[in-house]
């Protein structure tokens, strides 16, 4: 609940949707107590300190306890959630009022672990502005011991009563009508309202932020890359979907996902959020209906890299009016900020926006410390060396470094010092490509690991198929003994079951070759990585790893990774594989 403050707009008005009576009524009434303390004028000195020690720590408890309470929200839950998830980011608004989002996962490591991505198109008529390029993404809320973190993004575009309950000079009625996304705003109008719900929700709600350590988060524009991530499907998709023009459609119908240009979908209107099927992530109208502005500034593609020159503001994801041939979550148009004609910032009518919650990076002296050691930790030569060969590079870098330190030539000592920084940045590359390695090389193995025990489990079931036939034939021979029909009967069944038997045979052979092969791809992953990888290596990576599948909705086979990790430092320690212990292992592994 919030309180009314004597600069809201509907201050001197009608009470709005979402403000609780006692909240407006203390407001409303403040001439009596000044009415109160004027009859009180007259009274002697003590006893006008009688008169107000009951009436100072009630009001002050009163204040604290209104500026604690959460604003509520009194919109219906269709006009702001349509679709409701149960680990959607609810946060309030104005005029009870309210806003989702959803999670973005980028788990990392440590405080410098990011997430390469490559996003961008690979056609060369749009590659000038859309061309393949590759970036790197963290997420900025961190949980389960700084593995799983994430930022969240707007589940919708923001609507118009959304934008009105924070921008107009009276509360929205909320309606249907009210749940089209607003347009014609200009950037700045956008980077304005992000501002404003972030210091509303900061005075009025702050316990409905997500904090960082101590750090409140606060909302924005998504830059690019925050957008696109999420519009492709992050890491809800595989790589090749993730790569591919649209995010995944089971039923191949775009109209069923994105207002676009046809009569069969948009028809030159706008339409309510939500009304359509999301993305993999829960996002609805990433693509098409408005397009949504983000962060920073257009650059073109420079072959793999931004350009140098920084132009005008970039909305994404196409809008009612791009043809279905043209829609893609690489789609990206620049903007003049200002319209020449108007003299005004430029706004248009099929151009709107969605938020962002994120939160600052270094939000503590500890995190700051944190950040500093993983930083210098990325030129470490990493566990690709053996001990006395990364012994003898480590005492070759640090000579290089007090040569260059020494050194009384100011030309040599800036050359050596740029010799330093590229090999650390090298071995940074080097140990940042070895992590990832390890990643895929943990999945793998527990892929396998589960590959054993289903080709096992198929090879079960054929066998009890088997039996159970064999039992039922010899019921239905010993029940058909001394019929006078029973002799064909039978026959006929025994020739039925030598049919099925033979079937059955060539399929279970076939299983179990299928797992003579897993279980030896599987034994060759263990003592292939237990050769190349150390156990620290190993362990550092299963926190990310677990993340990872959790975000893919693979959450099974995190249990695989940890046995999988087991066999690796089984295998270490005896020296030799044990195909046939990890087989028993795997068959006892109980997996929900």
């Amino acid at each position: 609940m919030f309180e009314v403050q004597a600069s809201a707009p509907w201050a001197a008005g009608p009470r709005p949707a979402g403000v609780r009576l006692a909240s407006w009524s203390r407001r409303r009434a403040l001439p009596a107590p000044v009415s109160a303390f004027a009859r009180l004028r007259n009274l002697s000195l003590p006893v006008l300190l009688v008169a107000l020690l009951p009436i100072w720590p009630w009001a002050l408890l009163s204040a604290a306890v209104a500026r604690a309470e959460t604003p509520l929200i009194t919109w219906q839950e269709r006009l702001y959630n349509p679709h409701p998830a149960a680990d959607d980011l609810i946060l309030p608004l104005p005029c009870g009022g309210a806003m989702a989002f959803r999670p973005v996962a980028i788990p990392g490591s440590d405080w410098l672990d990011d997430r390469p991505v490559e996003l961008g198109q690979t056609d060369a008529s749009r590659g000038y502005k859309e061309g393949r390029r590759l970036t790197h993404l963290a997420g900025a809320f961190s949980a389960d011991g700084g593995a799983a973190r994430r930022y969240y993004l707007a589940k919708y575009e923001i609507t118009r009563d959304q934008y009105a309950a924070l921008t107009a000079a009276t509360c929205p009625t909320p309606g249907m009508r009210g749940r089209l996304p607003v347009t014609e705003v200009s950037w700045f109008d956008a980077v304005d309202y992000a501002r404003r719900h972030t210091e509303w929700l900061l005075t009025e709600a702050p316990a409905a932020l997500p904090r960082e350590e101590q750090e409140p988060g606060f909302l924005r524009l998504p830059t690019e890359e925050e957008w696109e991530f999420a519009a492709r499907g992050g890491l809800a998709v595989d790589e090749t979907d993730f790569l591919a023009p649209l995010f995944p459609m089971p039923d191949g119908d775009l109209a069923r996902y994105a207002w676009h240009e046809s009569t069969g979908s948009a028809g030159g209107q706008l339409h309510p959020v939500g009304l359509l099927l999301p993305n993999p992530l829960g996002l609805y109208d990433i693509l098409g209906n408005a397009a949504e502005l983000t962060l920073a500034p257009f650059r073109l593609d420079r072959r793999g890299r931004p350009h140098g020159q920084a132009g005008g503001f970039v909305s994404r994801g196409g809008d009612l009016f791009t043809p279905p041939g043209q829609l893609g979550s690489a789609w990206r148009q620049e903007h003049n900020f200002f319209n020449a004609t108007t003299g005004r910032a430029r706004a248009l009518d099929s151009l709107g926006f969605r938020l962002v919650v994120t939160a600052p990076v270094i939000v503590s002296p500890g995190r700051l410390d944190a950040i500093r050691a993983a930083w210098s930790e990325l030129a470490r030569l990493g566990g690709q060396l053996s001990g006395d060969v990364r012994a003898d590079a480590q005492r070759a870098m640090a000579d290089l470094h007090d040569l260059a330190r020494q050194s009384q030539d100011e030309s040599l000592r800036t050359r050596l010092e740029l010799i330093q920084r590229d090999v650390e940045q090298a071995h940074a590359s080097l140990n940042e490509a070895r992590a990832r390695t390890v990643r895929a090389l943990v999945r793998m193995g527990a892929f396998m690991g589960k590959r054993v025990v289903t080709d096992a489990k198929r090879a079960e079931v054929v066998r009890g198929l088997m039996i159970l036939a064999q039992n039922n034939f010899a019921d239905f021979r010993a029940q058909a003994a001394g019929s006078a029909e029973g002799a064909p009967l039978v026959a006929e069944a025994e020739a039925t079951l030598n049919e099925r038997l033979t079937r059955w045979q060539s399929a279970l052979a076939e299983i179990e070759q299928g797992l003579r092969n897993s279980l030896s791809y599987y034994g060759d992953i263990v003592v292939a990585v237990g050769r190349d990888y150390s156990a620290e290596e190993i362990a550092a990576e299963q926190a990310v790893i677990a993340s990872e599948l959790q975000a893919k909705d693979n959450a099974y086979l995190i249990p695989y990774t940890v046995l999988f990790e087991a066999h690796l430092n089984a295998y270490r320690a005896a020296g030799s594989p044990d195909k046939a212990q990890w087989q028993i292992e795997l068959l006892e592994l109980e997996v929900d």
